[in-house]
């Protein structure tokens, strides 16, 4: 075959190769959205539809247009254009960002190779069918491997989309890459609105100068996600001589499940938050520590349902048929006639614990896969968006369904009639109001003494009452 020819046969190769490359992956993950809009497959599923039409239009188009394209002679030539989407790794280097660069690395795998192996894979397949030269087709074996080397990345990012590889309950972690400033959390929280001593950050500032400064020797402060904006305030008010970069290593958040444990390691001195699990207890316990707690503050832990659901207001005995099983279609509580999707937190979570003792012994029904919702944010999400359907419930800590990831889509239930106002967490009458803790497992040293009494004093609790929590006078 001459040079021409093979130029000509390679632009038309190239040119297929980019249009795949460029449309298919858009076009097949608004088809895994929009099937997701009108049939009830659930999110979960949406990520394998959209990886299954990606593939099969790849392969349509390879098949098709080996059955009419011109073929070169040589087996080589037919699999040049395999060199085009190496061409664009070096667009994925950012210097200084080697966290970004993988992510992007992974992206153009993902979305040039695995839809371009699928196309150059089948197209050899049918074109060496075509030219019944099977003794051709040993080339076959290496187009599988870089195919499945191009499938890898494509899983990974799924599995990172879909929480697998991320452990229960973990959301993030602000400093685990501390050249990354801001981290997003649970579709949509930015935690980089809430980093001390970063620009433009949205934390509650005190009504007056503190007259606590910690200056060295500062209290290495962790917690839950929902708390991060009240002790990044306090740390923000308090602790002078550090930046955005330092503080990243003073003030962390690494949420309930990590923060305690890494309170239990000595990896932090203070943990904000909600109560220990009994096996948080457990691992203090076993290491000779016992976990002190601190009610700095009230809360409500309330429950939520879809705008849309009918049902306004939920016993307390009512919540636990709920969740224990016995009640299970929404007609029971006033409702429609639908099953009732009872959304749960993973165990060790915040939220988690604070319902099983509110179930008071009751044993809480295993919940389906669909019901697991990893995230705060999550949960909150599946209530308002679940299969389009309104037949959810969930529960969360007020301040956080309410203020840090508000939904329109949601409404907060009364219980016994009561709603969880602020007023109504200050006076006691709502029924599941909860503390803000603050949580040591080790003797305070003098650093984080002076922290907690500055916190308990008038100018803490005003400053806690700024970022929306409701002080304890």
């Amino acid at each position: 075959m001459n040079a021409t020819l093979l130029k000509k046969i390679f632009t038309r190769y190239a040119v297929l190769a980019f249009i795949l490359a460029l449309v298919v992956p858009p076009l097949c993950v608004i088809c895994a959205w929009s099937w997701h809009a009108f049939v009830p497959i659930g999110l979960q599923h949406s990520g394998p539809i959209a990886l299954s039409l990606m593939a099969l239009v790849s392969i349509l188009a390879g098949w098709f247009w080996a059955a009419k394209a011109p073929l070169p002679d040589s087996l080589f030539a037919r699999m040049m254009p395999l060199l085009l989407p190496p061409l664009l790794l070096p667009l994925a280097y950012i210097p200084g960002e080697p966290l970004v660069s993988s992510i992007l690395l992974a992206g153009i795998l993902f979305f040039v190779g695995f839809p371009c192996g699928c196309f150059y894979l089948t197209f050899l397949i049918r074109s060496e069918w075509r030219r019944r030269s099977v003794a051709k087709m040993r080339g076959l074996a290496w187009l599988l491997g870089i195919t499945l080397a191009c499938f890898a990345p494509a899983v990974t990012i799924y599995l990172i989309a879909t929480h697998e590889l991320i452990q229960p309950g973990h959301e993030a972690s602000v400093g685990e890459e501390a050249s990354i400033k801001r981290v997003f959390v649970g579709h949509g929280v930015d935690i980089g609105d809430y980093l001390p001593f970063s620009q433009n950050n949205r934390l509650a500032r005190p009504a007056s100068t503190p007259s606590l400064r910690i200056a060295s020797k500062y209290p290495r402060l962790d917690g839950a996600i929902a708390l991060l904006p009240a002790y990044a305030a306090f740390a923000q008010a308090v602790y002078t001589g550090l930046d955005e970069e330092s503080a990243i290593e003073i003030v962390k958040c690494s949420n309930t499940v990590l923060a305690y444990s890494r309170l239990v390691d000595g990896e932090a001195d203070i943990f904000f938050g909600a109560p220990p699990s009994p096996e948080q207890r457990d691992s203090a316990t076993a290491k000779g520590l016992t976990l002190t707690e601190t009610p700095i503050g009230k809360e409500a832990f309330v429950f939520f349902v879809h705008k849309d659901n009918p049902v306004r207001s939920l016993t307390q005995a009512q919540i636990k048929a709920v969740y224990s099983g016995r009640i299970r279609n929404w007609k029971e509580l006033g409702g429609p006639d639908e099953r009732i999707l009872a959304f749960q937190r993973p165990a060790g979570s915040g939220s988690q614990t604070t319902m099983l003792r509110l179930m008071a012994g009751e044993t809480m029904i295993k919940p389906l896969r669909e019901e697991q919702s990893e995230g705060m944010g999550d949960i909150i999400i599946g209530v308002a968006e679940y299969r389009n359907r309104h037949n959810a419930i969930g529960y969360s800590f007020r301040w956080y369904a309410t203020v840090l990831f508000s939904s329109p889509d949601i409404r907060l239930l009364a219980v016994d009639g009561v709603e969880p106002t602020p007023e109504n967490i200050r006076s006691g009458v709502y029924p599941f109001t909860v503390p803000v803790l603050a949580v040591t497992a080790r003797p305070l040293s003098p650093q984080s003494k002076k922290l907690l009494d500055w916190i308990l004093g008038p100018e803490g609790q005003n400053l806690l009452a700024r970022v929306g929590y409701v002080p304890l006078h």
